[in-house]
């Protein structure tokens, strides 16, 4: 369980990343909200989570390749 101080990092973090993301004109995709809401959660921390989405995008590319 996350503590509420922890939670709000997280929770800046995401936002600005968000942004920064959406600023470049780039979505941000179902895996992504999927792996942030468990991270918020607590259910997997955030390096697990950056794990999870960088497999998303190796397995996409490979597929476009």
């Amino acid at each position: 369980m996350l503590s509420a101080d922890e939670r709000e990092k997280l929770e800046r973090g995401f936002r600005a990343g968000e942004a920064s993301l959406r600023l470049e004109g780039q979505e941000l995709e179902e895996p992504y909200w999927n792996v942030k809401s468990r991270v918020l959660a607590g259910e997997i921390t955030l390096e697990q989570g950056l794990d999870e989405i960088d497999a998303h995008h190796q397995a996409k590319a490979f597929v476009a390749a």
